[in-house]
């Protein structure tokens, strides 16, 4: 096992900038994966770290050892792809074996590593068959084992689920997570899926642009996002955000307003405001948005639609402005649509982010802080257990 460095990585397609000057310190069995949208940069990331790309500039190091220079064979880095890339002429154990007969691995060690990776991932069954024999979640076991039978420092995984149908990437997904805590390894896992991001990892990149936007637990990232990006990118349905002015209210405070639009907010922040001036968005998440009575609303608006989800009815309403909101309500509350809705923004709940698009560190109530604080020492704890 070892944990990976990246100092200023620099990745360039002709003249176009790819990767920006990465930096980024992923600790030894730490399960981290790269997430953001199409073009963000973090599939050149991860073949970067894997050697298949050249780097124009920066360095990886692994377990302490730069690897920058190596050709791919030599950085002790295990990959899964999106593809399984099986030999269909191999069966199963034929597709776990060849790496180790290649490298010259003896016989009775390459029985050994292939059944006890089989026995891990649940396919010992399936030694025997070929892969056109096999379900897709078969098929990702054996691609995932043919990983684990190198033994390797590192492993890769590039959106390993997404050919997979809905419910079978739920499934691996708990398979996953499960293998990661057997064996302890560090992983690195690129998505565009946030829910498996946010459910596999212990720390999330967030890639915008060929720039780590945030780097963070998935509850920090939640929570407490550094920038309008990060905040409308986490989160389903996305955050609703509205341009308003700011002003220091007192030590630690922020007060908002749109003109006549809505009741100012006081929103507590961790420190006190410096520059507050120009243009600022607020944004809240439609979790947290209360649909009150006229007395105690900040805004008003129209419903256009409902969607009854069960639980929950997801309210898409138009404010008076015209802009579009959604709010979460309980499964059985009676908007409909057409009706005239009232909103309160709950202060606690607000973010506020200046004209650069950064975000205010608000000062956050004491469960959510809670929340945020044990999922950061549960992960503490198990890279304890690990060392150990």
């Amino acid at each position: 096992m070892a944990g990976v460095q990246i100092d200023g990585l620099e990745k360039k397609f002709g003249n176009l900038r790819v990767l920006k000057g990465i930096d980024l310190d992923i600790r030894d069995g730490e399960f981290v994966s790269f997430l953001g949208p199409s073009g963000c940069g973090k599939t050149t990331l991860l073949r970067s770290i894997a050697g298949l790309e050249d780097i124009n500039g920066g360095q990886v190091v692994l377990g302490g050892q730069p690897i920058s220079k190596l050709p791919p064979a030599k950085r002790d880095i295990a990959m899964v792809f999106q593809n399984y890339a099986l030999y269909p002429h191999m069966n199963v154990y034929k597709n776990l074996s060849f790496g180790l007969s290649l490298n010259g691995v003896p016989k009775a060690e390459i029985e050994e590593r292939v059944l006890n990776a089989a026995r891990i991932l649940q396919i010992t069954e399936l030694l025997k068959r070929r892969p056109k024999q096999l379900s897709g979640g078969q098929r990702q076991r054996v691609a995932i084992g043919r990983a684990i039978v190198r033994d390797p420092k590192l492993f890769l995984l590039d959106e390993p689920l997404s050919n997979l149908d809905a419910g079978l990437r739920v499934t691996m997904r708990v398979e996953l997570a499960n293998l990661h805590k057997r064996l302890g390894v560090t992983m690195i896992y690129v998505t565009h899926d946030q829910v498996e991001a946010m459910t596999l990892s212990d720390r999330v990149v967030v890639l915008d642009q060929g720039k780590v936007a945030q780097f963070g637990t998935p509850l920090e990232l939640f929570y407490a996002p550094q920038n309008l990006f990060v905040a409308s990118f986490i989160g389903s349905p996305k955050m609703n955000f509205l341009d308003v002015a700011a002003q220091a209210a007192g030590d630690k405070q922020l007060k908002v307003s749109a003109d006549d639009l809505f009741r100012d907010i006081t929103i507590a922040l961790e420190t006190s405001p410096a520059n507050v001036a120009g243009p600022h968005k607020l944004g809240i998440r439609p979790d947290n948005i209360e649909l009150v009575t006229q007395d105690e609303a900040h805004m008003s608006g129209q419903v256009m639609l409902v969607e009854r989800l069960g639980t929950e009815s997801q309210v898409h309403i138009r404010l008076d402005n015209g802009e579009d909101f959604v709010a979460i309500a309980r499964g059985t509350h009676p908007a409909a649509t057409g009706d005239h809705v009232f909103l309160k923004f709950p202060a606690q709940h607000c973010h506020i982010f200046n004209g650069e698009g950064q975000a205010y560190p608000r000062e956050l109530d004491a469960e959510t802080r809670s929340l945020i604080d044990r999922q950061k020492s549960l992960h503490g704890a198990a890279q304890k257990g690990e060392e150990k």
